[in-house]
């Protein structure tokens, strides 16, 4: 089946003999996957408008998912076991992980694939007593995507490893992010120079964050 790489590999990061929701489902696309590739036999596909639901249920037609009308893990079947967030925000997610933390009491697996400040994403999942299994990036439509594995444990980790990912400069699309990061943050830092208004505490911290990542 046709598929983008992001979302195959969000299905691949779901481990074998699970029971899924897919918070935020949008067209159904990683439901196919995982049921018609990766023979995942329960699906909870969650979507919290009215518009994108009645499209998910009509693109799923004769598929066997369970259809929740609803907000995040508020509706959360206790027989799950693995959580999919999946392109939103790393702020959005963590709001949809704290309004109901005590929805995560069965949950063995979270895959997040943030696609803004995923270091929030990294703090708050391992706040909740996960642990990162593995991350890998994906580089799709001119960006970047990190998508990663959570699993019941705790670990500590370095400030980098929070902001730039956990042994990610093993990842083979490591270095040929990190360049192309690296001159984006340069640029922006140029920026705030030229200001009218200079933030200094904003340029130290962009300059802080261009020398860790180039040392990684």
């Amino acid at each position: 089946m046709k598929i983008s790489n992001r979302l195959k590999l969000i299905g691949d990061f779901v481990k074998n003999d699970t029971k899924v929701i897919d918070v935020g489902a949008d067209h159904g696309l990683l439901e196919k996957y995982l049921i018609d590739v990766r023979n995942i036999k329960y699906i909870q596909a969650v979507e919290n408008k009215l518009a994108p639901y009645e499209s998910l249920k009509k693109n799923l037609l004769g598929y066997d998912v369970d259809f929740t009308f609803g907000d995040g893990l508020s509706l959360i079947n206790d027989e799950v076991d693995t959580v999919v967030i999946a392109g939103m925000g790393g702020y959005l997610i963590k709001d949809i992980l704290l309004k109901n933390p005590s929805k995560l009491k069965n949950i063995k697996q979270i895959v997040v694939d943030a696609h803004s400040d995923i270091d929030v994403v990294r703090r708050v999942v391992t706040s909740l007593n996960y642990m990162i299994e593995k991350e890998k990036i994906v580089f799709e439509n001119d960006i970047y995507y990190f998508v990663i594995s959570f699993i019941k444990g705790s670990a500590s980790y370095t400030d980098d490893e929070y902001e730039f990912g956990y042994m990610i400069n093993k990842d083979p699309l490591f270095k040929e992010y990190q360049e192309k990061e690296l001159a984006r943050l340069g640029k922006n830092l140029i920026m705030q120079k030229r200001a009218k208004i200079i933030k200094s505490e904003e340029i130290k911290k962009l300059e802080d964050k261009i020398e860790r990542l180039a040392k990684l």
